[in-house]
């Protein structure tokens, strides 16, 4: 028999390539900070533009600039301007190497010729702090990065099943899969206290409801194409 093939099926969750806004933040600005010691939630950070050639950039989400936040305020009120000063003090390279080959992020290019023949590249503020990715994430690399948050650090490659038994209880599938620990158990506190608050007292507020613990982040892109909220329960 041969291999059946869904021609019009398509996984939303496994295939689209989409736009991750401020959800991105932690994973390639806020923990790579942390765990390279650039930065911690106490750090203070210039709210400020840091371009102004063809206009202040970037943009806060209120247009405003509070002149200097701590890195836990700039991640609570997802501050743009906050995320962008943190990536300059961590180190562009680490921090997309880090997103990339640690917690998931595949399609993250560093080199990528277009239709027109333009080079785009994710290394660089707007990409790796804003999310404004050259080919985007999936729904799939998105929960696996922050189940690493949930996770106490380690990293494993989502799955559907972990292993399956026959009636009579001897193994016939096993999908266990190895684990890396990517993060530090102090970058993996200051985490999830940073989620905690930015769901319970920031921008996350309606995706909370009693009985649980919830931890995540926003993102929103522009004209509000792609609307994410990332998060776990704890």
């Amino acid at each position: 028999v041969g291999e059946k093939t869904d021609f019009l099926g398509y996984n939303k969750a496994t295939q689209a390539k989409l736009q991750t806004g401020s959800s991105q933040k932690p994973i390639s600005v806020y923990v790579p900070a942390f765990e390279s010691g650039a930065a911690s939630p106490a750090t203070v950070v210039k709210d400020m533009p840091v371009s102004s050639v063809s206009g202040a950039w970037p943009k806060n989400d209120n247009r405003r600039y509070d002149y200097s936040r701590t890195v836990f305020s700039g991640i609570t009120s997802s501050v743009n301007a906050i995320a962008v000063r943190t990536l300059d003090l961590t180190g562009h390279d680490y921090a997309y190497s880090f997103a990339k080959y640690n917690l998931g992020l595949s399609n993250l290019t560093d080199n990528y010729m277009t239709a027109s023949g333009q080079i785009k590249s994710d290394i660089g503020q707007a990409p790796l702090a804003l999310g404004a990715l050259t080919v985007g994430a999936t729904v799939q690399e998105m929960a696996t990065a922050y189940a690493t948050f949930a996770n106490d650090g380690e990293f494993r490659e989502s799955r559907l099943f972990t292993k399956v038994y026959d009636s009579n209880g001897r193994l016939v599938l096993d999908n266990t899969q190895d684990t890396k620990q990517v993060m530090s158990d102090k970058t993996v506190t200051y985490i999830n206290y940073c989620l905690y608050n930015a769901a319970n007292s920031g921008t996350g507020g309606a995706a909370v409801f009693a009985g649980q613990n919830i931890a995540g982040k926003t993102g929103t892109t522009s004209s509000n194409k792609d609307r994410w909220f990332c998060g776990y329960t704890g």
